[in-house]
C-alpha cells in the first residue's frame, strides 16, 4: 500500500526543535517508528481551555527524585499542570512511631512545585494504609489502673505461621545470596547460600509497643538445619538493645532478656556465619505492666479525633495554603457487602487480606474505633477548618470501572457520600477515579470494560461532583483469559504498544465527552515513566507515557490525541507529490542519513528531505 506523505506545515500543534533535545522530547531513539513523535509539544500544550478551562493534567511524582533530578523534574514541569505526590504526603512518611511529625520533605516540595508554577495535589489526608500504626496503637493502649498491681503479660506476639510477613527486606536479597519463604507448619524460613557476618539481614517484626528502660523476656522459637546464631537488635535504624540467639537442629524457645532505649520498636535480625536453613515459628516478649482496662468507646474515638487533628494541622500548616485540593479519604469502600443493603460496606481490618495490592503496609482502620460516619466526617471537618478556605476535597478509590459487577464500588461509594452528607455539615466536592486498568488483547474483555469505563463516567457526572481520573495507569493482558497475568513491557509488539495508545486516547476523550466542563477537575497519571523490572507497583510494566530511558511511547501519541481531539494539527494535511526531490539523501529529525531510496520505504515518521521537513503516515 502506498504511504501518505505530506509536507510539513509548522502551526501551533507541531514544533520544531532549535536546540538539544532532552530525552523525554524524544521518541525511542535509533528507531525510525518512533520520528514523528519528535516533533509533538509538551503534553499540557494541547489542553483546549477555550472548552475545558478548569481541566488539570496530572502526574504522580517521585518527591525525592522531583527535587534532585533535573532532568525528571523537568519532565513533570513541562508536560503536566498538577503534581500528586506518591508516597511523600501520606502520614506514614510524616509522623513516626512515636507521633513525631517532620513535614520537611512537603515543605520542600510543595515549594518546589509553587516555584516551577505547577499545581500540588494533595494524596492523602486519611486512609487505612501507610500509617503510623505503632503510634496510633499506643494512643489505644489500655489505660492503666492506679494503684494496681503489676502483672506479667505479653507485650507484643507474632506467629510466623500464620503472619506470613516480615516488615523490610533488602532489595537485592537474591544478590546477597538468601531468601525469606513462609509455611503453615514451620513459620518464617530463611534459607542462606553464602556466609556472611551480618548481610543478611532482615525486619521479621516491628511496630513492637514496649515501655523503654523496663526489661522484658523475648521468646524466640527457632531451629536450623545447623548449629548457628541469630544477632539483632529491639529498637530502630540508629540504635537500641542488642541480643543474640543461638539455634541447632531441634525446635527450642529461646529466651532472652531486653531493655529497649524507645517505646516503639522493631526486631533486625542478622544470620551470622551460617549456610542453611533457619526457621521461626514465633516471637514473643513478655513482661511486668500494671493492671490496666480497656478505653471505652468514647476515649477511643476522642484520642483519635485529637491525633487526626494533630496530623491534619500539622499538614495543612506545613503546605502553606497552597495546595488547594486534597484526597479527603482514600481507598475507603470495600468490595463485599455483608450487611446486604445492597452496597459495599467500608474496609474494615475484618475483612483484611495481608498483602492484598490495594494496602502499602502498616495497616490501620480509623472506622473501626471511630464508626464508618465519624471517620470521614470529622476528617472532613478538620480539613475544611484547618485548610485554605476553597479547599477542594475528593474521595479517592480503585475500581470504580468494574466490569465484573456493572460499576457496584462506584454506586456504593455514591451511596456513602449521601450518607456522610446527611448530617448538613459534611460536604464532599467529588471523586477520583483511580483507574489502575489493563488493554486486552481480547477485543471482547477490552470492549467490555470500555462499556463500564463510559458507565463510570456517566455515574459519575450524574453524582454532580466533581470528577477526577486520579492514578490512571495501563498493563497489557495476552490471550483471552480475563483475569489472566498482566505482559511484561518487552513482550509487547509495536502494534501493541499502539493499541494500548488509542486506549489512552478513547479513555480521554470520553471523559471530555461525557463530563461537563464544570464538573471536570482533570486527569492524573500515576506512572510518568514504565516500571522497572524490581518495582514494587506493577514491576516492569509497560504502565508510562515515557519509557524507562525517559524516552516518548505511542502512548505519548495517543494522549496527544485525546487531548488534542485528534491528531495535531501541525500537520495540515497538504499531500506531497511525487516531484519531491530526494536525489541529495533523506535524513531523520537526527541528521542521519536513512538507507532508503523512496519515500515509499520509510516506516511512519518525520524526514528531512531537500531542506524541508516530510511525514510519512
Amino acid at each position: 500500500m502506498k504511504k501518505n506523505i505530506y509536507l510539513l506545515l509548522l502551526t501551533a500543534g507541531m514544533c520544531v526543535p532549535t536546540m538539544a533535545q532532552k530525552s523525554f522530547e524524544l521518541g525511542k531513539p535509533n528507531d525510525d517508528n518512533y520520528r514523528y513523535l519528535d516533533g509533538y509539544k509538551a503534553l499540557k500544550e494541547y489542553i483546549d481551555y477555550s472548552k475545558y478551562p478548569n481541566f488539570k493534567l496530572g502526574a504522580g511524582t517521585t518527591v525525592n527524585t522531583y527535587l534532585s533530578n533535573s532532568t525528571y523534574k523537568s519532565m513533570i514541569n513541562n508536560n503536566f499542570t498538577e503534581t500528586v505526590a506518591g508516597n511523600a504526603m501520606k502520614m506514614a512518611s510524616c509522623v513516626d512511631g512515636n507521633g513525631n511529625m517532620n513535614f520537611t520533605n512537603v515543605k520542600k516540595y510543595v515549594n518546589a512545585a509553587d516555584k516551577s508554577g505547577i499545581n500540588v495535589y494533595g494524596h492523602t489526608l486519611a486512609w487505612h494504609s501507610q500509617q503510623p500504626k505503632a503510634w496510633l496503637l499506643k494512643l489505644l493502649a489500655d489505660k492503666k489502673v492506679d494503684g494496681g498491681e503489676e502483672v506479667w503479660k505479653t507485650a507484643a506476639n507474632k506467629d510466623f505461621r500464620s503472619d506470613k510477613t516480615v516488615s523490610w527486606k533488602p532489595d537485592e536479597i537474591d544478590k546477597l545470596g538468601y531468601s525469606i519463604s513462609f509455611s503453615s507448619t514451620d513459620g518464617l524460613k530463611v534459607t542462606t547460600t553464602k556466609s556472611y557476618p551480618w548481610q543478611a539481614q532482615f525486619v521479621p517484626m516491628s511496630d513492637i509497643a514496649l515501655t523503654s528502660g523496663k526489661t522484658y523476656t523475648m521468646t524466640m522459637t527457632v531451629k536450623g538445619t545447623g548449629s548457628g546464631k541469630l544477632d539483632g537488635r529491639v529498637g530502630n535504624w540508629s540504635g537500641g538493645a542488642n541480643f543474640s540467639v543461638n539455634f541447632n537442629t531441634e525446635w527450642n524457645d529461646v529466651k532472652v532478656e531486653v531493655k529497649p532505649t524507645m517505646d516503639n520498636n522493631f526486631i533486625l535480625l542478622h544470620v551470622v556465619n551460617y549456610v542453611g536453613d533457619v526457621y521461626i515459628k514465633n516471637i514473643k516478649f513478655e513482661g511486668y505492666e500494671g493492671q490496666t482496662r480497656p478505653l471505652t468507646q468514647e476515649e477511643r474515638h476522642d484520642t483519635l479525633v485529637w491525633a487526626m487533628d494533630k496530623w491534619i494541622k500539622g499538614m495543612m500548616e506545613a503546605c502553606d495554603g497552597k495546595v488547594k485540593a486534597w484526597d479527603l479519604v482514600n481507598e475507603a469502600v470495600a468490595g463485599a457487602d455483608k450487611d446486604r443493603d445492597g452496597y459495599y460496606d467500608l474496609q474494615h481490618s475484618e475483612g483484611y487480606a495481608q498483602g492484598t495490592w490495594d494496602v502499602g503496609g502498616d495497616a490501620f482502620y480509623w472506622q473501626d474505633h471511630m464508626g464508618d460516619l465519624e471517620y470521614i466526617r470529622q476528617a472532613c471537618r478538620l480539613a475544611r477548618q484547618y485548610g485554605p478556605e476553597d479547599i477542594v476535597l475528593f474521595i479517592n478509590d480503585y475500581n470504580l470501572e468494574s466490569d465484573w459487577d456493572n460499576n457496584k464500588k462506584l454506586k456504593s461509594l455514591i451511596n456513602w457520600i449521601e450518607k456522610w452528607e446527611a448530617d448538613g455539615v459534611t460536604k464532599i466536592d467529588g471523586i477520583g477515579t483511580q483507574m489502575h486498568i489493563s488493554c486486552f488483547q481480547s477485543d471482547t474483555h477490552l470492549n467490555n470494560v470500555k462499556k463500564h469505563i463510559t458507565q463510570m463516567f456517566q455515574l459519575m457526572a450524574n453524582s454532580g461532583k466533581l470528577v477526577r481520573v486520579s492514578e490512571l495507569d495501563m498493563g497489557y493482558v495476552h490471550g483471552t483469559d480475563r483475569w489472566g497475568a498482566s505482559s511484561k513491557t518487552a513482550d509487547l509488539t509495536e502494534a501493541e504498544h499502539k493499541k494500548m495508545a488509542d486506549f489512552y486516547e478513547w479513555i480521554i476523550k470520553e471523559y471530555f465527552r461525557i463530563i461537563p466542563p464544570e464538573q471536570q477537575w482533570g486527569i492524573c497519571q500515576w506512572c510518568t515513566t514504565d516500571a522497572p523490572a524490581n518495582s514494587g507497583w506493577r514491576g516492569g510494566e509497560p504502565v508510562g507515557i515515557w519509557d524507562i530511558n525517559n524516552y516518548r511511547k505511542h502512548v505519548y501519541a495517543g494522549f496527544v490525541r485525546g487531548l488534542n481531539g485528534g491528531e495535531p494539527s501541525g500537520i495540515r494535511g497538504i499531500e506531497a507529490d511525487d516531484t519531491i526531490d530526494i536525489s541529495k539523501g533523506i535524513y531523520n529529525m537526527q541528521g542521519v542519513r536513512m538507507s532508503a531510496t523512496s519515500l515509499d520505504q520509510l516506516p511512519c515518521g518525520i524526514y528531512i528531505v531537500g531542506g524541508k521537513k516530510v511525514v510519512v503516515k
